[in-house]
């Protein structure tokens, strides 16, 4: 049976008092005990233009089951970002719903509801045309 945990630790001293959060899940299947068993495989892509890219096609998990997604900018510049949006394509912008940014050295871990509405599909886009590169993988039933 397939096992895939994800970890995170954070530690901060911005409060008047430490926060320390350390938290760990087991990737499982829906209403399951059952690890997630599929993976997209680790991808990346290079970018050098601003333009708009579908990442993850709302297809590539299984609609009504378990979905996971992982992205990470790979640079170091806190300048340059990638937008993180929901879109049923690249071109059209009036169907985003914006998720948020990926700065150098940023990631996330996000639930991720694979249906059969394209506008589901993940899309990302360079704030500048300088080379960056993102990595992903979907983790799925």
């Amino acid at each position: 049976m397939a096992t895939t945990t994800a970890s995170i630790n954070i530690g901060s001293d911005i409060m008047s008092y430490p926060i320390n959060i350390n938290k760990t899940m087991t990737m499982k299947k829906l209403a399951s005990c059952h690890g997630i068993e599929e993976t997209s495989g680790l991808s990346n892509k290079k970018f050098s233009a601003t333009t708009a890219v579908v990442l993850v096609l709302n297809t590539e998990g299984t609609a009504g089951k378990a979905s996971k997604v992982y992205m990470r900018n790979t640079g170091a510049d806190k300048a340059n970002f990638f937008y993180v949006s929901l879109n049923a394509s690249a071109a059209a912008a009036d169907t985003t719903e914006t998720i948020g940014r990926l700065h150098g050295g940023d990631w996330m871990l996000i639930p991720w509801a694979a249906t059969a509405n394209a506008s589901h599909n993940i899309v990302v886009a360079p704030n500048t045309a300088e080379p960056m590169t993102i990595e992903w993988m979907v983790f799925q039933e």
